[in-house]
């Protein structure tokens, strides 16, 4: 894997490029969602990437949105086939982290798909209360600890 740099979306391209990613993510690869990911937290959310180097290309996202007052949510964590070995995923979540953290945000939650509890925890998250339903799946809500970030 090359090197590469991880930002905030700043033009239209990359963010369709975001969009495109977890448009084959969430709705051709997992069926979470029939037609389209997108929803009302996208028109205000912001949105992190990882671009890849050498090709210049999307190949990882995360999105960010306040909910209410200083409590963020953080959601459609996503990466491009041949680049889910954790380091996407890793410096996406750390660095959604720091967004939040530079915006006031005195809570970080997200939902988690059970297979992906463990990664989160490893990135310091803690689980909160029981498993949800979310699109017909269960869905582990979790806290990121703001304070040792």
């Amino acid at each position: 894997m090359g090197d590469f740099k991880f930002k905030i979306a700043e033009t239209q391209k990359e963010l369709e490029e975001y969009y495109r990613l977890r448009y084959d993510v969430f709705v051709k690869e997992q069926n979470i969602f029939p037609e389209s990911d997108i929803d009302e937290y996208d028109l205000d959310a912001v949105h992190l990437i990882a671009i890849d180097g050498p090709t210049g290309k999307v190949v990882g996202g995360v999105r960010c949105y306040k909910k209410e007052g200083d409590t963020w949510f953080g959601g459609r964590l996503s990466a491009a086939p041949g680049f889910r070995n954790g380091r996407i995923g890793a410096n996406l979540v750390r660095l959604a982290v720091k967004t939040v953290m530079s915006r006031g945000g005195k809570k970080f939650l997200a939902y988690i798909q059970p297979q992906n509890v463990k990664f989160f925890e490893r990135l310091g998250w803690k689980s909160v209360g029981e498993p949800v339903i979310y699109q017909d799946l269960p869905h582990q809500l979790m806290e990121a600890d703001l304070d040792s970030a």
